[in-house]
C-alpha cells in the first residue's frame, strides 16, 4: 500500500511539468478541494437515455466498503497566477464531499497526471468501455487563486471562464455502470459544469464548431490548410481583431442570425414570436426574410470585400480554371463556353442580374432582380408572398396544371412538416406559458428529447413527394407518367420548364424600376 500512494504521489508531483489541470488554492496554504464522494463511496458514472442528442451523463457516489480517496494531503506543483511560468508546490486540502449539480451538463475532464499528457478528454461510458471526445481544444492548470482556468494546448492564447472551489470536485477511483472501476495513479477525474451542454443551440453550435476547427478549437485567418470558406467565416466572426475565431465568437455570430430572424418574425414587435403560433409565419414569407438572407449571404461569400459576388471571391478555389494564366477567372474559363451559347431563358436570367455585364453580382444588381421577381408573385401587394401565389405566377407564365398540382403536392408537405416542428419547439420554448416565446426563451431552448425526436422524424418524412418529384424532374419510375423513354422524357420537362421560365422573365416588370413598397426599402 505505501508503494501504491509513493508511486501516486511521484505522478501527481509530474504535474509541475503537465499541461493539463488547474483549481484553486490560498495564497500561501494547501489548495482546497472538494472531493466528488466522501469515504466508503465510490464515483460512478452511467449514460442515461439511448440516442444523441438525448442522452447524457450522470455522475453518482455508491457505497464501496473501503474506499478512500488519497488526494488529501498530496503535494502537488501548481502556477503562480501573477507569473504563469513560475510553479510552487502546494499539498490538497479536502474541504467536504460536494458534487456539482449540473443535469446534463455535466463535464468530466481526464486528468492526466504523467508526463507525456497533452491533452484534456471528456469521456463517456458506452458499453464495456469509453466513447472519448475531445473537449473545445483547451486544458486546465492549477493557479495560486484557487480558480480552475483553461489555456490553449500550445500556448496561452486566452483564459476560459474561471470555476470556482465550489462548482468542481476531483476524484482518483472511479468505475462505470456496467462495473469496470478505473484506480490509475496518473490521472484524476475533476467534474464540474458545462452550461453549453444544457442548451440546445449552445451544443450543436459546438458540435459544428469542432468539427469545422478539429483538435485546434480555433480558426485561423489565413491559413492555407483553411480554404477560402474557412477565412470568411474568421472575416465576418472576428469580434476582437484577432484574424480568428473561438467558439464564444462563432456562437455569437449564430446568435446575430437568430436575432435576425427573431425581428422578422416578430411581426408586432412585442419582443415575441407568438405570430408564429397561428402559423401564418409559416405559410408565408415577406421581401425582408429573402433580402436579409441575400445579403448576410453576399457578407459571407464577398471575400475581397467589394459588396459583389464573382469568381474573385473563389480565387484560390478556381485557379486551376485560370486557362490564359491572368491571375483571373472569366465565366467563360470556369464553365467552358459562352453565356449566349446558354438556352435563351439561362442568359436572360444572367442579363437581368448582370445588368453592367461586368461578371460582379453586386448587392444592388441582386436585390434589384429580387424585389422585381417579388413584385410579380405578390398579386396583392401585401409584402409577403405564400404557395398559392408563387403557384398562380408560375401559371400564369403558362406552366402546365400538371406541374402546378406537384409543386403544390410538395409545397404543402414541407409546410405542413415545418408546422408540426414549429409548433413543437413553440411549446417546449415557452417555459412560462405565456403564449410569448421571447429570443431568450429561443437561446436558452433546453428540451434535447424534442429535438431527438425531431432528428428521427426529419430524414424520413422530409424526404420530397417521390412521386410528385419524379413527375417534376423526368425521373419517372414504372408507373409515373407517359411511357416514353427516359431521354423523351427528361427532354420534355426540360423544355417545360425552360418555356415557363422565359415567360416568366419577359414580364415587364423587369423593365420597371424595382418596387420600395416593401423590405428593408420600404422601411
Amino acid at each position: 500500500m505505501m508503494d501504491r500512494i509513493t508511486l501516486f504521489v511521484g505522478a501527481l508531483v509530474l504535474l509541475q511539468i503537465s499541461p493539463i489541470l488547474a483549481m484553486s488554492l490560498s495564497a500561501d496554504g494547501p489548495v482546497g478541494v472538494n472531493f466528488c464522494c466522501p469515504d466508503e463511496e465510490i464515483l460512478r458514472l452511467r449514460k442515461v437515455g439511448d440516442n444523441l442528442p438525448d442522452w447524457s451523463i450522470q455522475a453518482v457516489c455508491v457505497r464501496k466498503k473501503g474506499a478512500k480517496s488519497m488526494l488529501d494531503g498530496v503535494e502537488i506543483s501548481v502556477l503562480d497566477r501573477k507569473n504563469n511560468q513560475t510553479q510552487v508546490k502546494r499539498t490538497l486540502a479536502k474541504l467536504g464531499s460536494k458534487m456539482p449539480k449540473c443535469g446534463r451538463g455535466l463535464k468530466i475532464s481526464r486528468l492526466h497526471t504523467n508526463l507525456y499528457a497533452n491533452a484534456t478528454s471528456q469521456f463517456y461510458p458506452y458499453g464495456s468501455g469509453y466513447v472519448r471526445i475531445l473537449t473545445d481544444g483547451s486544458h486546465v492548470r492549477l493557479l495560486t487563486d484557487g480558480f480552475i482556468v483553461a489555456f490553449d494546448m500550445s500556448s496561452i492564447i486566452r483564459p476560459a471562464e474561471k470555476v470556482d472551489t465550489e462548482d468542481y470536485c476531483l476524484a482518483d477511483t472511479w468505475e462505470t455502470d456496467n462495473g469496470d472501476s478505473f484506480d490509475d495513479d496518473n490521472e484524476i477525474l475533476a467534474l464540474s459544469c458545462d452550461p453549453c451542454l444544457e442548451e440546445v443551440l449552445c451544443y450543436f453550435a459546438r458540435i459544428f464548431f469542432n468539427g469545422l476547427t478539429g483538435r485546434r478549437r480555433l480558426l485561423i485567418g489565413g491559413d492555407v490548410r483553411q480554404g477560402v470558406l474557412f477565412d470568411n467565416i474568421v472575416r465576418i466572426g472576428d469580434k476582437n481583431g484577432d484574424n480568428a475565431v473561438n467558439f464564444e465568437e462563432f456562437e455569437s455570430k449564430i446568435v446575430d442570425y437568430l436575432k435576425i430572424a427573431f425581428k422578422i418574425l416578430d411581426r408586432d414587435n412585442d419582443g415575441s414570436i407568438d405570430e408564429v403560433i397561428t402559423n401564418e409565419a409559416i405559410k408565408e414569407y415577406s421581401l425582408e426574410f429573402f433580402e436579409q438572407i441575400l445579403k448576410n449571404a453576399v457578407e459571407y461569400f464577398d471575400s475581397n470585400g467589394d459588396k459583389s459576388i464573382s469568381t474573385d471571391d473563389f480565387i484560390s478555389v478556381l485557379r486551376f480554371n485560370d486557362r490564359n494564366e491572368d491571375g483571373e477567372v472569366t465565366i467563360y474559363e470556369l464553365i467552358g463556353t459562352s453565356l449566349i451559347n446558354l438556352p435563351a431563358p439561362l442568359y436572360t436570367a444572367y442579363t437581368l442580374l448582370d445588368e453592367d455585364q461586368d461578371e460582379k453580382l453586386t448587392v444592388d444588381e441582386m436585390l434589384g432582380f429580387l424585389r422585381r421577381t417579388f413584385t410579380i408573385i405578390d398579386k396583392n401587394g401585401d409584402c409577403n408572398i405564400n404557395l398559392e401565389e408563387i403557384v398562380t405566377a408560375l401559371g400564369a407564365s403558362n406552366l402546365k396544371e400538371d406541374f402546378q398540382l406537384g409543386i403544390k403536392l410538395i409545397g404543402q408537405q414541407y409546410i405542413t412538416l415545418a408546422k408540426y416542428f414549429v409548433n413543437g419547439f413553440i411549446a417546449k420554448a415557452d417555459k412560462n406559458k405565456d403564449t410569448k416565446v421571447t429570443l431568450e426563451e429561443i437561446i436558452k431552448f433546453a428540451d434535447f428529447s424534442f429535438i431527438d425526436r425531431s432528428i428521427q422524424i426529419a430524414p424520413s418524412m422530409g424526404y420530397p413527394n417521390g412521386p410528385a418529384f419524379l413527375y417534376l424532374t423526368g425521373g419517372y419510375e414504372r408507373g409515373y407518367g407517359p411511357s416514353n423513354s427516359w431521354r423523351e422524357q427528361r427532354e420534355r420537362i426540360v423544355v417545360v420548364w425552360l418555356t415557363t421560365l422565359n415567360t416568366f422573365l419577359n414580364n415587364p416588370v423587369y423593365q420597371s424600376t424595382p418596387s420600395t413598397q416593401c423590405g428593408l426599402a420600404g422601411q
